[in-house]
Protein backbone atom coordinates (compact mmCIF):
# COMPACT_ATOMS: atom_id res chain seq x y z
CA UNK A 1 0.00 0.00 0.00
CA UNK A 2 1.65 3.48 -0.65
CA UNK A 3 1.22 6.48 1.34
CA UNK A 4 2.21 9.84 1.27
CA UNK A 5 1.84 12.90 3.69
CA UNK A 6 -0.63 15.66 3.27
CA UNK A 7 -0.11 18.61 5.59
CA UNK A 8 -4.08 19.16 5.53
CA UNK A 9 -5.36 18.66 8.79
CA UNK A 10 -7.78 21.35 10.05
CA UNK A 11 -7.87 21.14 13.73
CA UNK A 12 -11.00 21.78 15.51
CA UNK A 13 -14.42 23.02 13.58
CA UNK A 14 -13.23 26.63 11.50
CA UNK A 15 -15.83 29.24 12.56
CA UNK A 16 -14.76 32.14 10.22
CA UNK A 17 -15.26 35.79 12.13
CA UNK A 18 -17.37 38.20 10.47
CA UNK A 19 -16.07 41.92 9.14
CA UNK A 20 -19.14 42.96 8.09
CA UNK A 21 -20.93 43.92 11.20
CA UNK A 22 -20.11 45.57 14.25
CA UNK A 23 -20.76 42.21 16.45
CA UNK A 24 -22.01 39.05 15.90
CA UNK A 25 -22.78 36.19 18.36
CA UNK A 26 -24.15 32.75 18.51
CA UNK A 27 -24.20 29.54 20.61
CA UNK A 28 -22.32 26.56 19.56
CA UNK A 29 -22.65 22.98 20.85
CA UNK A 30 -19.42 21.03 22.54
CA UNK A 31 -16.82 22.41 20.46
CA UNK A 32 -13.67 24.00 21.55
CA UNK A 33 -11.55 26.59 20.67
CA UNK A 34 -12.99 28.01 17.02
CA UNK A 35 -10.12 29.35 15.01
CA UNK A 36 -8.33 27.88 12.02
CA UNK A 37 -4.92 25.94 12.67
CA UNK A 38 -1.93 26.99 10.18
CA UNK A 39 -0.66 23.22 9.27
CA UNK A 40 2.62 24.77 8.32
CA UNK A 41 3.38 25.43 11.94
CA UNK A 42 2.25 23.98 15.15
CA UNK A 43 -0.91 26.09 17.04
CA UNK A 44 -1.60 24.37 20.43
CA UNK A 45 -5.21 24.69 21.66
CA UNK A 46 -6.90 23.47 24.35
CA UNK A 47 -10.39 22.22 25.51
CA UNK A 48 -12.01 21.62 29.23
CA UNK A 49 -12.18 18.00 30.86
CA UNK A 50 -15.26 16.32 29.00
CA UNK A 51 -15.59 19.43 26.18
CA UNK A 52 -16.28 17.34 22.65
CA UNK A 53 -13.50 17.79 19.98
CA UNK A 54 -14.08 17.90 16.82
CA UNK A 55 -12.09 17.07 14.09
CA UNK A 56 -12.21 18.23 10.37
CA UNK A 57 -10.12 17.04 7.22
CA UNK A 58 -10.25 19.08 4.24
CA UNK A 59 -7.91 17.71 1.08
CA UNK A 60 -5.64 19.56 -1.07
CA UNK A 61 -8.46 20.17 -3.52
CA UNK A 62 -10.69 21.62 -0.55
CA UNK A 63 -13.04 18.82 -0.04
CA UNK A 64 -13.95 18.14 3.53
CA UNK A 65 -12.95 14.09 3.31
CA UNK A 66 -14.12 13.61 7.61
CA UNK A 67 -16.80 11.39 7.11
CA UNK A 68 -14.21 8.88 5.18
CA UNK A 69 -11.27 9.30 7.76
CA UNK A 70 -9.99 7.37 10.49
CA UNK A 71 -8.70 9.44 13.29
CA UNK A 72 -5.82 9.10 15.76
CA UNK A 73 -5.83 10.32 19.01
CA UNK A 74 -1.80 9.12 20.88
CA UNK A 75 -2.23 6.61 18.48
CA UNK A 76 -5.18 4.69 19.06
CA UNK A 77 -7.91 4.93 16.36
CA UNK A 78 -11.12 6.78 17.98
CA UNK A 79 -14.58 6.30 16.80
CA UNK A 80 -16.53 8.96 14.47
CA UNK A 81 -14.66 12.24 14.35
CA UNK A 82 -15.21 13.82 17.98
CA UNK A 83 -12.91 13.08 20.92
CA UNK A 84 -13.06 14.05 24.41
CA UNK A 85 -11.20 13.24 27.37
CA UNK A 86 -11.81 13.17 31.57
CA UNK A 87 -8.50 13.61 31.91
CA UNK A 88 -6.39 16.70 31.64
CA UNK A 89 -2.86 16.28 29.60
CA UNK A 90 -1.71 17.10 25.87
CA UNK A 91 -2.69 15.19 22.99
CA UNK A 92 -2.05 14.23 19.22
CA UNK A 93 -4.38 13.56 16.36
CA UNK A 94 -3.87 12.92 13.15
CA UNK A 95 -6.17 11.27 10.14
CA UNK A 96 -5.69 8.69 7.36
CA UNK A 97 -8.03 8.72 4.40
CA UNK A 98 -8.18 7.39 1.03
CA UNK A 99 -7.68 9.47 -1.91
CA UNK A 100 -8.22 7.56 -5.39
CA UNK A 101 -6.94 4.30 -3.59
CA UNK A 102 -4.26 5.84 -1.87
CA UNK A 103 -3.72 6.16 1.65
CA UNK A 104 -3.29 9.64 2.82
CA UNK A 105 -2.06 10.49 6.08
CA UNK A 106 -2.41 13.89 7.43
CA UNK A 107 0.44 16.21 9.64
CA UNK A 108 -0.15 15.48 13.61
CA UNK A 109 -1.11 18.33 15.35
CA UNK A 110 -1.26 19.00 19.44
CA UNK A 111 -3.95 20.09 21.43
CA UNK A 112 -4.48 19.92 25.78
CA UNK A 113 -7.15 19.05 27.93
CA UNK A 114 -7.26 21.43 30.69
CA UNK A 115 -9.01 22.72 33.92
CA UNK A 116 -9.00 26.51 33.58
CA UNK A 117 -6.84 28.58 35.27
CA UNK A 118 -8.10 31.90 37.00
CA UNK A 119 -6.62 35.36 36.03
CA UNK A 120 -6.83 38.36 37.77
CA UNK A 121 -8.23 41.46 36.73
CA UNK A 122 -6.57 44.61 38.20
CA UNK A 123 -7.52 48.45 36.95
CA UNK A 124 -5.47 51.10 37.62
CA UNK A 125 -7.55 54.81 37.82
CA UNK A 126 -4.81 57.05 37.10
CA UNK A 127 -3.80 60.12 35.32
CA UNK A 128 -0.91 61.58 33.88
CA UNK A 129 -1.58 64.79 36.07
CA UNK A 130 -1.75 62.71 39.03
CA UNK A 131 1.73 62.63 41.04
CA UNK A 132 0.81 59.89 43.52
CA UNK A 133 -0.02 57.58 40.43
CA UNK A 134 3.19 56.02 39.80
CA UNK A 135 3.13 53.93 43.31
CA UNK A 136 0.76 51.73 41.66
CA UNK A 137 2.27 51.83 38.33
CA UNK A 138 5.23 50.35 40.36
CA UNK A 139 3.18 47.55 42.65
CA UNK A 140 2.10 46.50 39.15
CA UNK A 141 5.59 45.82 37.74
CA UNK A 142 6.17 44.02 40.83
CA UNK A 143 3.21 42.42 41.05
CA UNK A 144 4.09 41.11 36.85
CA UNK A 145 7.41 39.47 38.46
CA UNK A 146 5.44 36.93 40.53
CA UNK A 147 2.04 35.85 38.35
CA UNK A 148 1.52 35.46 35.07
CA UNK A 149 -2.19 35.02 35.80
CA UNK A 150 -3.26 38.56 35.92
CA UNK A 151 -5.27 40.71 33.46
CA UNK A 152 -3.96 44.40 33.74
CA UNK A 153 -6.20 47.36 33.00
CA UNK A 154 -5.15 51.36 33.11
CA UNK A 155 -8.19 53.89 33.30
CA UNK A 156 -6.66 57.18 32.79
CA UNK A 157 -8.55 60.45 33.08
CA UNK A 158 -7.40 63.86 31.81
CA UNK A 159 -6.95 66.80 34.23
CA UNK A 160 -7.10 71.19 33.20
CA UNK A 161 -3.93 71.64 34.73
CA UNK A 162 -2.00 68.53 33.20
CA UNK A 163 -3.62 67.06 30.02
CA UNK A 164 -4.05 63.16 29.83
CA UNK A 165 -3.98 62.21 25.91
CA UNK A 166 -4.84 58.34 27.12
CA UNK A 167 -8.47 59.97 28.41
CA UNK A 168 -11.35 57.21 28.32
CA UNK A 169 -14.26 59.40 27.39
CA UNK A 170 -16.35 56.48 29.83
CA UNK A 171 -14.21 56.66 32.76
CA UNK A 172 -16.89 58.39 34.51
CA UNK A 173 -19.45 55.66 34.44
CA UNK A 174 -16.68 53.49 35.30
CA UNK A 175 -16.30 55.73 38.82
CA UNK A 176 -19.69 55.88 39.53
CA UNK A 177 -19.88 51.99 38.98
CA UNK A 178 -17.06 51.31 40.97
CA UNK A 179 -17.38 53.95 43.45
CA UNK A 180 -14.12 55.86 42.61
CA UNK A 181 -13.49 59.42 44.23
CA UNK A 182 -9.65 60.10 43.91
CA UNK A 183 -6.58 59.17 42.21
CA UNK A 184 -4.63 56.53 42.12
CA UNK A 185 -7.15 54.29 42.98
CA UNK A 186 -6.83 50.24 42.43
CA UNK A 187 -9.55 47.35 41.92
CA UNK A 188 -9.32 43.68 41.76
CA UNK A 189 -11.49 42.04 39.49
CA UNK A 190 -13.29 45.33 39.27
CA UNK A 191 -14.75 45.52 42.92
CA UNK A 192 -12.13 44.75 45.65
CA UNK A 193 -10.03 47.79 46.56
CA UNK A 194 -6.03 46.97 46.28
CA UNK A 195 -5.30 49.04 48.94
CA UNK A 196 -2.01 50.55 49.76
CA UNK A 197 1.12 49.08 50.06
CA UNK A 198 -0.98 46.87 47.63
CA UNK A 199 0.61 43.88 48.56
CA UNK A 200 1.05 41.17 45.91
CA UNK A 201 -0.37 38.49 48.44
CA UNK A 202 -3.65 39.82 47.35
CA UNK A 203 -3.85 38.95 44.39
CA UNK A 204 -1.62 35.99 44.15
CA UNK A 205 -3.65 34.22 47.00
CA UNK A 206 -6.29 33.59 44.41
CA UNK A 207 -4.38 33.89 40.64
CA UNK A 208 -3.86 30.85 39.12
CA UNK A 209 -6.36 29.19 41.63
CA UNK A 210 -8.84 26.40 39.68
CA UNK A 211 -11.55 27.41 38.28
CA UNK A 212 -15.22 26.62 36.14
CA UNK A 213 -14.67 29.37 33.53
CA UNK A 214 -12.24 30.12 30.39
CA UNK A 215 -12.00 32.25 27.90
CA UNK A 216 -10.17 32.53 24.49
CA UNK A 217 -9.49 35.21 22.16
CA UNK A 218 -8.99 35.39 18.06
CA UNK A 219 -8.12 38.49 16.92
CA UNK A 220 -7.40 40.25 13.18
CA UNK A 221 -6.65 43.73 12.03
CA UNK A 222 -6.77 44.27 8.39
CA UNK A 223 -5.23 47.61 7.71
CA UNK A 224 -7.06 49.76 10.48
CA UNK A 225 -10.04 47.46 11.02
CA UNK A 226 -9.65 45.09 13.84
CA UNK A 227 -11.89 41.93 14.17
CA UNK A 228 -12.06 40.02 17.54
CA UNK A 229 -13.45 36.66 18.72
CA UNK A 230 -14.19 35.85 21.86
CA UNK A 231 -14.84 32.32 22.77
CA UNK A 232 -16.41 31.91 26.56
CA UNK A 233 -17.50 28.03 28.15
CA UNK A 234 -18.64 27.25 31.26
CA UNK A 235 -18.01 23.79 33.24
CA UNK A 236 -21.61 23.90 34.40
CA UNK A 237 -23.19 26.11 32.16
CA UNK A 238 -23.64 29.80 32.01
CA UNK A 239 -24.72 31.75 35.05
CA UNK A 240 -28.04 34.23 35.10
CA UNK A 241 -25.95 37.71 35.09
CA UNK A 242 -23.00 37.53 33.61
CA UNK A 243 -21.78 39.45 31.19
CA UNK A 244 -18.81 39.87 28.84
CA UNK A 245 -16.26 42.85 28.61
CA UNK A 246 -14.13 43.64 25.65
CA UNK A 247 -11.36 46.27 26.11
CA UNK A 248 -8.88 47.25 23.27
CA UNK A 249 -5.36 48.68 25.49
CA UNK A 250 -2.13 49.93 24.09
CA UNK A 251 1.01 49.31 25.46
CA UNK A 252 4.13 51.71 25.12
CA UNK A 253 2.74 54.79 25.00
CA UNK A 254 5.25 57.49 26.32
CA UNK A 255 4.31 60.65 28.02
CA UNK A 256 5.68 62.76 30.65
CA UNK A 257 4.12 61.37 34.11
CA UNK A 258 3.91 63.58 37.18
CA UNK A 259 5.87 61.98 40.11
CA UNK A 260 5.71 62.91 43.94
CA UNK A 261 8.27 60.27 44.47
CA UNK A 262 10.97 61.80 43.37
CA UNK A 263 12.34 62.63 46.54
CA UNK A 264 11.22 59.46 48.16
CA UNK A 265 14.53 56.97 47.89
CA UNK A 266 12.35 53.44 49.20
CA UNK A 267 10.08 54.50 45.59
CA UNK A 268 11.27 53.00 42.53
CA UNK A 269 10.72 56.48 40.79
CA UNK A 270 13.37 58.02 43.39
CA UNK A 271 15.36 60.84 41.50
CA UNK A 272 13.09 59.78 38.06
CA UNK A 273 12.07 63.11 37.56
CA UNK A 274 8.97 65.26 38.25
CA UNK A 275 7.58 64.72 36.12
CA UNK A 276 8.93 61.56 34.87
CA UNK A 277 10.07 62.20 30.92
CA UNK A 278 8.41 59.83 28.56
CA UNK A 279 7.11 57.83 31.28
CA UNK A 280 6.22 54.50 29.29
CA UNK A 281 2.28 53.94 29.80
CA UNK A 282 1.15 50.08 29.40
CA UNK A 283 -2.09 48.31 29.35
CA UNK A 284 -3.84 51.46 28.59
CA UNK A 285 -7.93 51.78 27.88
CA UNK A 286 -8.49 52.82 24.35
CA UNK A 287 -11.80 51.37 23.61
CA UNK A 288 -14.62 49.26 25.09
CA UNK A 289 -15.87 46.42 22.23
CA UNK A 290 -18.60 45.43 24.51
CA UNK A 291 -20.52 47.83 26.53
CA UNK A 292 -18.54 49.51 29.36
CA UNK A 293 -20.01 47.21 31.81
CA UNK A 294 -20.32 44.40 29.73
CA UNK A 295 -22.84 42.72 27.03
CA UNK A 296 -25.21 39.84 28.79
CA UNK A 297 -24.26 36.04 28.14
CA UNK A 298 -27.23 34.12 26.72
CA UNK A 299 -28.14 30.95 28.37
CA UNK A 300 -25.22 28.86 27.44
CA UNK A 301 -25.33 25.21 28.72
CA UNK A 302 -22.20 23.38 30.07
CA UNK A 303 -19.73 22.87 27.98
CA UNK A 304 -21.04 24.53 25.15
CA UNK A 305 -19.23 27.48 23.64
CA UNK A 306 -20.48 31.02 23.38
CA UNK A 307 -19.07 32.61 20.60
CA UNK A 308 -19.19 36.70 19.89
CA UNK A 309 -17.18 38.83 17.77
CA UNK A 310 -16.74 42.52 17.54
CA UNK A 311 -15.65 44.56 14.97
CA UNK A 312 -14.23 48.25 15.15
CA UNK A 313 -12.09 50.67 13.21
CA UNK A 314 -8.94 51.63 15.40
CA UNK A 315 -7.93 55.11 15.07
CA UNK A 316 -4.61 55.72 13.35
CA UNK A 317 -2.95 57.63 15.63
CA UNK A 318 -2.61 53.88 17.69
CA UNK A 319 0.24 52.25 17.50
CA UNK A 320 -0.97 48.89 16.00
CA UNK A 321 2.08 46.72 17.05
CA UNK A 322 1.39 47.46 20.67
CA UNK A 323 -2.53 46.70 20.79
CA UNK A 324 -3.92 43.99 23.47
CA UNK A 325 -7.34 42.44 23.96
CA UNK A 326 -8.55 42.21 27.29
CA UNK A 327 -12.10 40.47 28.02
CA UNK A 328 -13.44 39.11 31.69
CA UNK A 329 -16.50 37.28 32.70
CA UNK A 330 -18.58 39.32 35.21
CA UNK A 331 -21.33 38.80 37.26
CA UNK A 332 -24.60 40.49 38.13
CA UNK A 333 -22.32 42.52 40.96
CA UNK A 334 -19.64 43.30 38.44
CA UNK A 335 -17.45 41.50 39.72
CA UNK A 336 -14.62 39.33 37.76
CA UNK A 337 -14.84 35.87 37.27
CA UNK A 338 -11.95 35.38 35.10
CA UNK A 339 -10.30 37.14 32.24
CA UNK A 340 -8.03 37.04 29.53
CA UNK A 341 -6.02 38.88 27.38
CA UNK A 342 -3.80 38.35 24.22
CA UNK A 343 -1.77 40.57 21.72
CA UNK A 344 -3.67 41.70 18.86
CA UNK A 345 -3.09 38.78 15.93
CA UNK A 346 -1.86 36.33 18.51
CA UNK A 347 -4.66 33.45 18.81
CA UNK A 348 -4.83 32.85 22.93
CA UNK A 349 -6.84 29.63 23.88
CA UNK A 350 -8.46 28.53 27.16
CA UNK A 351 -6.01 28.41 29.78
Amino acid sequence: MISKKVPKLLFLLLVLISVSCSKTEENVPLTSPTAQIDVDKLVRKASLVNQEIPFKIINEVGEDVTSSATFYVDGEAIEGSVFASGVIGDFEVYGIYMDDGVEVTTNTESFSVIIPKRKIVVEDYTGTWCGFCPRVAGALNSLKEETDFITVIAIHETANSFPDPMHFDQVQLLKDAFGIEGFPAAKVNRTMEWQTPHPNSVVTSMAGLDTNLALAINSELVGNELTVQINVVYEEGSVEGDKLVVYLLEDGILNDQVNYYNADTTSPYFNAGDPIPDFEHNETLRNALSSVLGDPIPVTAALTEYITSFTITVPSEYVMDNLNIAAMVVDSNNTAKNSQHAHVGDDKPYE
